[in-house]
């Protein structure tokens, strides 16, 4: 279980992006009709087309001078005043039509998001899960049964106690089939009786989303959650466990967030102002008492085209940006004063790998597979392409990732063409005769991809006289190949990150039931094994690495790199978020500005910032 997007998800249950309008649309007439006057009138103004969205009594310049009437904390000495501590961060409007991670994954701000309520933990600096709403965890003895104490004394917006039964609400709602929740795979198989809610089995009757294993314990501050199976990663999938308000769910209808007015939060932020296709403001969230305390007064979402956002970030309209486009990369490194704003992250620790349908000839032959990669050199497209944006990969988990090997299992996969000819030899195709000419399908590649993609293809001929075409896909034909039964790509090229902080998450992928043709009783066994193993962390991590041995020497991919994304930030971000982490790394961390993470507690302006920041 892990994913593709940019911004969360996975393959193959993620909706494309680009049906998420059509999405919202049908949400809006089933809650029209649904939903009474309430409903219709939260789900209109949630669709973002009836002109500035700002509450009647609270513009954002307002909503930022009660936020700092009522600020008490002590900046940084180097910090611009709290009037101008406002971040300003780009998002894509055609994927920016509402608020919340349980409405829907694909179609939230990009880089600052999430900011109306906890989730139970959250990643610190380091990738490591600490508390947020939930103070305490504990498993019971089987692993089945998980209870998160709450902190008291966390409110909503509207004065209402956060309770367990927001989460009930929240994961019932979630579950709901009506709902057409865009990440309901996501704990398919692991919460108890989700499946049997969200996709029951053949002929069987679905279960009502009530009868899902989350559910409220002894007190309103005790939420309790049941597995399917032991789940010594269930703390780390609730990252992902933003709740909505149960009050206001019932009384606004799911989009309450996306109107000022009815905006209800229990996170350091609120919904200021919504002017479709122009901006988004956060405003200070006066009732927040979390264990967060940020500098931040507002941020300010620019819903802007992503081919703009590189001029946006030189005119210092933008504070930040990702998906920075090869050419203006080269233009950003060519000047000294930007090249100091580099940061190369490590993003969702995803990585890029060639794969084969190893059902079919050639690539059923191990020795084919092999050969394939001993002849793809890393460093060189680390060099010639990459620079900044990737590191070599000859294992599947990335450095830094929890149980990654990467030198221990650095030699399996090794840059070795004369090997690499040998294999191909012994396979029965001297110097590539009588091999097939190969087509390499690319999924909806950016430019960086295929320029990756075309160093391949060269080096398989240049080093085994292999003739390959290399193929650019759409999203949603790639997807359909990929994921046919049996599988219509022979030959791929693709990526895969992180959903959650666990091994699982990744090697979880490459099990029978993942989207790959490969099949590994031996792997199979030592990732669930590992999985559900509620001993030792260190022989935890142990089984994982165990079973990515499996892997990488069965060769069903050649892992090619891992994608370090580069980041742009403005010289007048500082905080501890911009210091190394204990790995070195020096970037904004995943999941970026959000409650999910530290990191709205770790950034603040400083006084280099241009004028012009006061709300």
């Amino acid at each position: 279980m892990a994913h593709d997007a940019d911004t969360f998800g996975s393959e193959p249950k993620e909706t494309p992006r680009s049906l998420q309008a059509d999405l919202l649309r049908t949400r809006l007439r089933r809650r029209t009709l649904l939903g009474g006057a309430a409903g219709a009138a939260a789900a209109f103004a949630g669709a973002g087309r009836l002109g500035a969205l700002a509450a009647p009594h609270l513009s954002a310049g307002r909503g930022l001078a009660a936020a700092l009437s009522l600020a008490a904390q002590d900046l940084p000495a180097d910090a611009a005043p709290l009037e101008q501590q406002t971040l300003i961060v780009p998002s894509d409007p055609t994927s920016t039509f509402l608020m919340d991670f349980y409405e829907a994954v694909y179609g939230r701000p990009s880089y600052a998001s999430d900011l109306f309520s906890e989730p139970l933990v959250r990643l610190d600096k380091n990738f490591q899960i600490v508390p947020a709403a939930a103070e305490s965890w504990a498993g019971s003895e089987d692993g089945k049964t998980w209870t998160f104490s709450l902190d008291p004394t966390l409110v909503w917006s509207d004065g209402n106690p956060v309770t367990a039964d927001d989460w009930v609400a929240s994961f019932q709602y979630a579950a709901d089939p009506g709902h057409a929740w865009d990440f309901t795979w996501y704990f398919q198989g692991v919460i108890r009786n989700w499946s049997a809610v969200v996709a029951p089995a053949a002929g069987a009757t679905a279960l009502a989303p009530t009868e899902i294993g989350v559910r409220t314990g002894a007190d309103p501050k005790t939420l309790i959650f049941e597995t399917e199976v032991a789940a010594p990663y269930l703390p780390a999938m609730l990252l992902y466990s933003l709740p909505l308000s149960k009050v206001a769910l019932e009384t606004h209808g799911a989009l309450y967030n996306n109107k000022p007015e009815t905006c209800v939060s229990s996170g350091p932020f609120r919904l200021g102002e919504w002017l479709p296709d122009q901006q988004i403001t956060y405003v200070r969230n006066e009732s927040y008492n979390g264990k967060l305390t940020v500098p931040i007064q507002q941020v300010i979402v620019k819903l802007a085209a992503p081919n703009t956002w590189f001029q946006l970030y030189e005119n210092d309209e933008i504070d930040f940006m990702e998906s920075v486009a090869p050419a203006d990369l080269k233009l950003a490194q060519s000047d000294p004063e930007m090249a100091e704003q580099i940061y190369s992250s490590v993003g969702d620790f995803r990585t890029f790998y060639l794969f084969f349908d190893v059902t079919k000839a050639p690539f059923d032959k191990l020795e084919v597979r092999q050969a394939f990669s001993h002849v793809i050199d890393r460093d060189a497209i680390q060099q010639s392409i990459l620079g900044p944006e990737g590191s070599p990969a000859y294992s599947w988990l990335a450095p830094g990732f929890p149980a990654s090997n990467r030198e221990g299992l650095a030699d399996i996969q090794a840059f070795d063409p004369a090997r690499g000819k040998e294999l191909l030899a012994a396979a029965g195709f001297p110097d590539g005769e009588g091999f097939p000419k190969q087509e390499l399908w690319l999924r909806a590649p950016k430019p960086i991809d295929i320029a990756v993609g075309g160093a391949i293809a060269s080096m398989l001929n240049e080093q085994l006289g292999i003739e390959v075409e290399v193929a650019n896909k759409d999203q949603t034909i790639y997807m359909d190949a990929l994921t046919a039964e049996p599988t219509e790509i022979l030959f791929g090229y693709v990526s895969y990150g992180m959903d959650f902080v666990d091994p699982f998450n990744m090697l979880g992928v490459w099990l029978t039931t993942g989207r790959h043709s490969w099949a590994s009783e031996a792997f199979d066994a030592k990732v669930n094994e590992a999985a559900s193993f509620l001993g030792p962390t260190e022989e935890r991590l142990a089984k994982f690495q165990e079973a990515e041995r499996i892997l990488v020497e069965d060769v069903p991919a050649v892992f090619v790199y891992h994608e370090t994304p580069v980041q742009l930030v403005k010289p007048w971000l500082g905080g501890d978020a911009l210091q190394p982490d204990e790995s070195g790394n020096t970037s904004i961390h995943f999941p970026r500005y959000t409650t999910m993470s530290t990191v709205p507690a770790g950034l603040y302006i400083t006084q280099d910032v241009p004028g012009g920041r006061e709300g």
